[in-house]
């Protein structure tokens, strides 16, 4: 058995003994087809005004929901997996057993990465069997626009995820860790709002923030040229300045630095720290 099978075997074990785990997944997957249930009536129902409830259009009303609340419940799912184990010193008798700190760490990784997959699919099979469903026409998997959006929220999930992993190897508890996250977020918003109101040309600097950058990540505008209009033309009747957002490339890079950064300092954290 190669280390990496080794690793794997170790945190699907772990994963089974943690009901907390699959209840937030549970939770996530009934609020991602709840969601949908409604457009869903309304197609078979004979539809109504704007495209059709069918591949590709589909995807704008089926990832929405997720992709506001799955990278929390991505977070919290980490946090649930992973901080306990210092407390149950789980953590320390694997090294005892024989593996190093950094095959434990890898360890984590892996069952981040299979969290992430499992929070992705989700949606996406969510909306492909509704798409099968739905009376409704169905065309290509997914357009430019559609492949941006599926991607962003694969973005959003590692972003919160990532906080969530670096949260569990620092604080070591799971109640602190996920209170600190849900502080943060509120933390962020409150500052960025008091500093924008005082210096309005600090926004763009702001927006490239965790939370900012994940609020970008989730709006329609941001990857749908049509909703940007028409969300502008409204904010043009009302006198508001419009909206305007960065290079999707710059997005998805800081995005990305995100979430090396918090993975490496979890990573030093647990090097240095006594597991």
């Amino acid at each position: 058995m190669s280390r990496f099978e080794k690793l794997l075997r170790i945190e699907v074990i772990k994963a089974r003994k943690r009901p907390a785990l699959w209840i937030t997944l549970g939770v996530f997957t009934l609020f991602t087809v709840v969601a949908v249930l409604p457009n869903l009536f309304r197609a078979m129902e004979g539809g109504g005004q704007g495209p059709p409830f069918a591949l590709p259009w589909i995807w704008r009303g089926v990832l929405q929901p997720p992709i506001n609340m799955g990278p929390f419940f991505l977070g919290a799912a980490m946090i649930l997996l992973f901080a306990p184990e210092f407390g149950w010193k789980t953590a320390r008798q694997n090294v005892i057993d024989g593996l190093a700190k950094e095959h434990f760490y890898v360890g984590k990784v892996i069952a981040f990465l299979l969290l992430l997959a499992a929070f992705f699919i989700v949606p996406i099979v969510t909306g492909v069997a509704a798409s099968i469903i739905s009376p409704a026409p169905t065309g290509t998997f997914a357009r430019a626009p559609e492949l941006n959006h599926i991607f962003g929220y694969g973005l959003a999930l590692a972003l919160w995820g990532t906080i969530g992993f670096l949260l569990a190897a620092v604080i070591r508890g799971s109640g602190a860790a996920m209170g600190i996250m849900l502080l943060y977020l509120l933390v962020e918003n409150m500052v960025t709002s008091v500093v924008s109101f005082w210096n309005a040309a600090l926004d763009t600097l702001l927006g490239f923030l965790p939370t900012q950058l994940f609020d970008t990540l989730t709006r329609l505008e941001f990857y749908y040229p049509d909703e940007l209009a028409r969300a502008n033309a409204m904010r043009a009747q009302n006198g508001m300045p419009l909206l305007e957002f960065p290079e999707h490339s710059v997005v998805v890079a800081f995005a990305l630095g995100y979430v090396a950064l918090f993975l490496g300092v979890a990573f030093v954290t647990m090097r240095k720290r006594d597991l």
